[in-house]
Formats: structure tokens, sequence, C-alpha cells
């Protein structure tokens, strides 16, 4: 297909970037509002007292692939009720940031600082980053910091590295002139930081999201799908209104709900780019082809024993953490 000015691909294009905003619903998404929300309105209500009580924070855990960074993103964006960063704006509620990396301590404070508007040199010391950081938090009412893949600042860490991570987290939600909520996303290793102190874990509510599997999410994928196809224009062959095709699918994105999103999607864009009305088997199976470059023996669309596949080893999703997905779960 030639992608000229005017042609059917321009229309293909932004169908796909359509679907790939898409925000399907699911229980996880639900429970991380619920905790939120908590704690949103527990901040809100302890300002409004004059209170300096201790902030507290919430972790959503889940592996590569899981779509976490993507219902993160969700909360925070589709938040009617909460003040975003915006220019102009004095007051910033929440502040974002990736973990860059090097992971450091340092980098992370800097990193808060710009998104704060306050860019520091980089020849301050730590101590005086994070004293800068506490000071602008409260210049810009700022109620929650979210870190994401947190893991990255204590996993492969030394010990007195690790408990400067602990203590500097700690010393953002008990601050005595402004504590800060935490919000934590990332990888199970991240439960290993929250679970080496006391008082961080008394303090962190944890939201996980979970592998999926057939027998427990039967009615969820097969919704998913669905309405991923209905709103495609494609109608689809018999073959995938089977259970077994919907097992298949489950396998091939690793058990993951960002994974199966991000294979019905890779499908339907398949379908699509060939010109055909009617999404089939060989689509996922291209789909898969592509990414992985396996041969038919090793693809979980085409190959008899599917099970016994490991599709993350043979996508390399281990080695590359989380890869960036467009579709989510609302």
């Amino acid at each position: 297909m030639t992608d000229l000015p005017g042609d059917p691909s321009d229309e293909i294009d932004a169908q796909i970037a359509r679907l790939r905003n898409m925000f399907v619903s699911h229980q996880v998404f639900h429970d991380l509002k619920l905790v939120f929300d908590r704690h949103l309105r527990r901040r809100r209500a302890a300002i409004r007292m004059g209170s300096r009580s201790e902030a507290r924070g919430l972790a959503l855990i889940g592996a590569s692939g899981s779509g976490k960074s993507t219902l993160a993103d969700r909360l925070f964006d589709n938040h009617t009720d909460l003040i975003l960063p915006t220019e102009g704006q004095d007051v910033a509620e929440v502040i974002r940031l990736l973990v860059p990396s090097p992971a450091t301590l340092k980098n992370v404070g800097m990193t808060i600082l710009s998104g704060l508007g306050y860019p520091l040199a980089r020849d301050k010391s730590v101590g005086i980053i994070w004293t800068q950081v506490r000071q602008f938090l409260q210049l810009r009412r700022t109620l929650f910091v979210h870190l994401d893949e947190a893991q990255d600042l204590y996993i492969s860490k030394g010990v007195k590295t690790r408990n400067d991570v602990v203590n500097t987290l700690k010393s953002l939600m008990n601050d005595k002139d402004w504590p800060v909520g935490l919000v934590l996303s990332g990888t199970p290793d991240l439960i290993e930081m929250i679970n080496s102190d006391v008082q961080l874990k008394r303090r962190i509510d944890v939201v996980y999201l979970g592998a999926v599997s057939w027998i427990s999410h039967e009615p969820e994928v097969t919704e998913i799908f669905t309405e991923f196809v209905e709103k495609s224009g494609l109608t689809h062959s018999n073959e995938l209104q089977q259970r077994e095709f919907l097992k298949r699918l489950v396998h091939a994105g690793g058990n993951e709900f960002g994974m199966i999103i991000e294979m019905c999607l890779s499908g339907i864009e398949e379908a699509l780019y060939d010109g055909e009305t009617q999404l089939r088997l060989g689509h996922f199976a291209e789909a898969f082809r592509r990414k992985s470059g396996c041969i038919p023996a090793f693809n979980p669309f085409l190959a008899q024993d599917y099970i016994s596949i490991d599709v993350r080893t043979i996508m390399g999703w281990l080695d590359h953490g989380d890869p960036s997905l467009d579709g989510g779960l609302q």
C-alpha cells in the first residue's frame, strides 16, 4: 500500500490511532482510582483543617507488559478533580515522572525540580537538591509525587543507597511543613523496597495488577476483544468466535492485560492494512511473527501445543521491561 496524501492509508492510520486511544473497562483500574481518591480526599481534608499529619501513598505493581503505566496515566489524565501542572497555573497537585537513568536520588530530585519549574544546577549536593524539592513542593501546593518504574531506585543498589532512598521517600510523607503523598508504580521488585522498612510499609497501600488467566478472566478478555473488533469496523471470522482462539490470545499476550490488548490491536492493524473487512486468525499469526520473528512452530496462533511456548522469551519482553502501550483499561 503506497502512503500518498489523500490515499486510504491516511484514514487507516487515523482509525488505528483511535483504537489505540481506547480505554476498556477493568477492575484493577477501579480499585486504583478508589484507593487514590481516598488518599486525595484525606490530604485535602488535612489541609483544610491546617493539619500537618503525615501523608500516605500507594503502589501500583505489575509485571512487564501488564499495562500499569497506562493505568497510572489514565488515573491522572482523566481525573476531573485534580489540578495537574499547566503553564501559568501556580498549583500542581501531582508531579509525575519516570525514574531517570541512571536511577539516583540526585537525578530524581533534579527531575522533580524541573517538573515543578525550578531547575537547579547539577553541581548541587543531594541534600541541597532534596531540601529544595520539599520547599518547592510546598510552593506549588503539591499533594502527590508519582514515580514510575520506582523499583529502579532500589534494586541492585548497595545497602547505604537503599537506606537513603527509603529515608528520602519517607521524609516527603512526614515533612513537618508540607507532607506529600507518594504514588509508586513498578514491577514486583518494588515490593522488596516497600517491605524493607516498617514505617514505609505501614504508609503504602498496594494495588496489584496480577497475571491474567483464561479461567479467572474469560468475561473480561471476551469483552475487550469484542469491543476492539466492533470499534474497528471489521467483522470476525468464525474461527475467532471460538473460545480456543481467545485462549491463544491470552497466551500470546504473556498472560498480561497490557500485552493482550497490544495483540488485539496488532491483529486488527494487520487486517486493516491488508484492506480486509474480516478479521481472521492469520492476521494475529502474522502480527506475532512481525513482533517476534519466530517460525510457525513457535507461533501461539499456529502451533498445536501453543501452551508450551514461552512467548516472553521469544519476544524478549523480560529483557526490555514494559513495552510502550497505547491501549489501556478503564
